[in-house]
């Protein structure tokens, strides 16, 4: 009897540790996302090498549309990792378009955040001309939403959010939303990323004050981007934001280098991951990446 059950639990712990290599060792074949078709495969890519560089774990990465309700936002596409049940929750980050953009034209953001870890709401704005303080309705009733759906007995991702890891992110106008919606949630992100943002309403300039934000932020922008000129939108915002900030310029790229067409692709998603990891997760990625990359024409922090 006694050597019989030895047996079976050195079977079970055989069959626990194959289990975790299978979804910890991305190199392996078997632990491919097998997935094809259901989203683009670059921010997959781009994901498995911020994990390897970064020495992270890497998941599988599955995607659903919820059942949205808000009078905020039209609806999201979902991206999560594909954890274990004895996991613990990881963060989730809610993204914003830009101005008559739609979240299809971000895509890849999903796939290259989920696969450390992420689950990833691409929010479908009411309308795509949706004005900024819409943007920064949609994502503050978004960070609600996020935690609802962690709720939702009917959702593949019940309890695997930690309330307390949740991001906001926006390109263009929804660059600018995430800054606003930052300073009314206060403490209830952990961190917001504006991409290539666009200040203000349309025709408006900036004279505004991000003095009050309290979550860590990260403001990237193009040196050469011809609809939001840094000195008049980013850099000029980041200077009037109060809390821990960085501001990465890239020497090149267009106001659309952030969405699927973009060309910069893996350097965006190696510093968000990094900027992400370190103010979610606690690590400290960032430093090791800051003086490595020909493609940053400025690089700031304070």
């Amino acid at each position: 009897m006694t050597l019989h059950r030895e047996r079976a639990l050195s079977a079970f712990g055989l069959m626990v540790t194959l289990v975790l290599s299978l979804v910890t060792f991305s190199s392996s074949s078997l632990a491919q996302d097998n997935s094809q078709g259901r989203y683009r495969p670059e921010g997959r890519q781009i994901g498995l090498a911020a994990g390897r560089e970064f020495d992270e774990r890497v998941y599988e990465v599955r995607t659903y549309q919820p059942d949205v309700s808000s009078d905020a936002f039209a609806g999201a596409m979902v991206f999560y990792p594909l954890t274990l049940s004895f996991d613990l929750p990881n963060g989730a980050i809610a993204f914003v378009p830009g101005f008559r953009a739609n979240a299809a034209m971000y895509e890849w953001w999903g796939p290259a955040l989920a696969s450390l870890g992420y689950t990833v709401f691409i929010l479908e704005t009411n309308s795509p001309t949706d004005a900024l303080a819409a943007r920064a309705d949609a994502l503050i009733a978004a960070v609600d939403f996020i935690k609802s759906e962690n709720q939702n007995p009917d959702a593949p991702i019940v309890n695997k959010i930690d309330p307390d890891k949740i991001a906001i992110m926006g390109h263009s106008m929804g660059g600018g939303a995430s800054l606003a919606a930052a300073a009314e949630l206060g403490n209830n992100i952990g961190a917001v990323v504006p991409l290539a943002l666009y200040c203000c309403e349309p025709g408006e300039s900036f004279s505004g004050d991000y003095s009050n934000i309290s979550a860590p932020a990260l403001v990237i922008a193009s040196a050469v981007d011809e609809v939001a000129p840094p000195a008049d939108h980013a850099k000029l915002v980041y200077d009037s934001i109060g809390s821990a900030k960085i501001y990465l310029e890239l020497a090149e790229g267009d106001h659309m280098f952030v969405t699927n067409s973009g060309e910069e692709k893996s350097t965006l998603g190696r510093y968000v991951l990094a900027f992400l990891k370190d103010n979610l997760d606690g690590r400290n990625h960032l430093a090791s990446i800051t003086e490595s990359d020909a493609e940053i024409s400025r690089f700031l922090q304070d």
